[in-house]
């Protein structure tokens, strides 16, 4: 059947671009998952299979579908291994994410999950996409591979349409479980799949696998324009801020499509219309002095004079450590902390420690003369988010250094019969 040659040409092309020790089947119970099993079982080594089930506990049966599951796997002698969780509401979105939370544990180098998705959920993805304003990322859909974790996910079915999976199944005389949820009209999905996709397959048979074929073209050609992208983009980057200058200086199309594919290659997330605006009108277009940012998944975009910075969202400090001869390296959540043996440099004294900054502090820089020590961040071009965080070298009540910036008059010595050190600050 086709539908064989398709899975093993899938595999086989997978597993000789990239060594796989592992094949981890999603199994759910339901027909494509089902289906994903069986090829899996005869067309793949045996000992290398595993399934995983995630019970959500979000129907009556769930327990019985994971029994299910775990003797479909014990017929077939394949290992099996279950995750029950309670999800905090049952949205298609936060049982997908629940779920993928469990595959990521449970996945380690070397593995391929392989997902049962056909072209019906493919033309699914599609059309719900569509009508949320998706762009040539969203209209993608589904990619058949992608990283995972540190494993590798691959949808070897993406072209087969679902009528294709019930006949291999019955040829098989494979089993499967229909979830009753699949029914309900609350959820989008489904109605996509029994308002408007299922009219459309009445009228155009192969609808499926075409918009299944639409969409792998539009993921070919975002492919090579991101590769364009990815080349313009190194003259607008550096030390990973984006230079607004010469980003304002591009024709406008060309600037808004860097900007989102930097954001998007930066912080792994989708970057929406409204963030991408509230990037434009709330941080580029905002004052030179403004804090103002936009969060885009775990991070944060920022301003500072004519760059452009995007950071990890704010974590929870580590105390400063206590400091010690013996050890000239610590590295802490906001930073690297470092004593580096230099030729002119500060004596390292017992009873040394750190702290952030406090409101209205003054140091004298060597041969400079006392200054605040906000000028002193303003001067050395300190983004503003980062002067809480960044710690002084104290002694007794007293700024020894500011790490990475400055050492102060009367700490400063060169003398090479002692071991002298340079206070050194990596902001994260």
């Amino acid at each position: 059947m086709a539908i064989t040659k398709e899975f093993q040409r899938q595999c086989v092309e997978f597993s000789n671009s990239t060594e796989v020790k592992r094949w981890v089947i999603a199994l759910s119970g339901g027909l494509d998952s089902m289906v994903t099993l069986e090829l899996a079982h005869r067309f793949l080594p045996k000992a290398a299979i595993v399934a995983v089930h995630v019970n959500h506990n979000q129907q009556q049966s769930a327990e019985q579908w994971q029994q299910f599951c775990a003797q479909q796997c014990q017929q077939r002698d394949i290992e099996f291994h279950s995750f029950s969780i309670s999800p905090k509401g049952s949205s298609e979105q936060l049982l997908r994410d629940a779920r993928y939370q469990c595959f990521e544990r449970f996945l380690v180098a070397g593995d391929c999950l392989l997902l049962g998705h056909h072209a019906n959920d493919q033309a699914e993805t599609i059309l719900f996409r569509l009508v949320r304003g998706a762009g040539a990322k969203g209209l993608g859909a589904m990619p058949r591979h992608r990283i995972i974790s540190n494993a590798h996910l691959l949808r070897p079915l993406l072209s087969i349409s679902r009528p294709s999976l019930e006949q291999l199944a019955q040829h098989y005389a494979v089993h499967w479980i229909e979830d009753p949820s699949n029914q309900s009209l609350e959820y989008d999905r489904n109605y996509i799949r029994k308002q408007v996709l299922s009219p459309l397959i009445a009228h155009w048979p192969k609808a499926c696998e075409q918009m299944a074929v639409s969409a792998q073209l539009i993921e070919q050609e975002r492919a090579l324009l991101n590769q364009y992208l990815a080349q313009d983009l190194r003259a607008l980057v550096t030390d990973d801020r984006l230079d607004l200058l010469i980003w304002q200086s591009l024709e406008k199309s060309k600037a808004i499509s860097l900007l989102r594919f930097w954001v998007c290659e930066q912080t792994a997330s989708p970057v929406s219309k409204n963030a991408l605006n509230r990037i434009l009108n709330e941080v580029i277009d905002a004052r030179v002095d403004s804090l103002g940012y936009c969060p885009v998944g775990d991070y944060h975009i920022r301003r500072f004079k004519q760059h452009l910075y995007i950071l990890k969202a704010e974590q929870i400090s580590q105390p400063w450590p206590v400091l010690s001869a013996q050890c000239h390296r610590y590295g802490l959540s906001q930073g690297v902390f470092e004593l580096q043996i230099a030729d002119a440099g500060i004596t390292f004294k017992e009873g040394m420690y750190l702290q952030v900054r406090a409101d209205g502090m003054t140091l004298i820089p060597v041969k400079r003369s006392r200054k605040k020590l906000v000028k002193l961040f303003q001067e050395h071009s300190v983004p503003p988010w980062l002067r809480d965080t960044w710690p002084l070298l104290m002694y007794d009540n007293e700024i020894v250094a500011v790490p990475g910036i400055c050492i102060c008059e009367g700490w400063l010595q060169v003398d090479k019969n002692k071991s002298l050190f340079w206070p050194h600050w990596q902001a994260l």
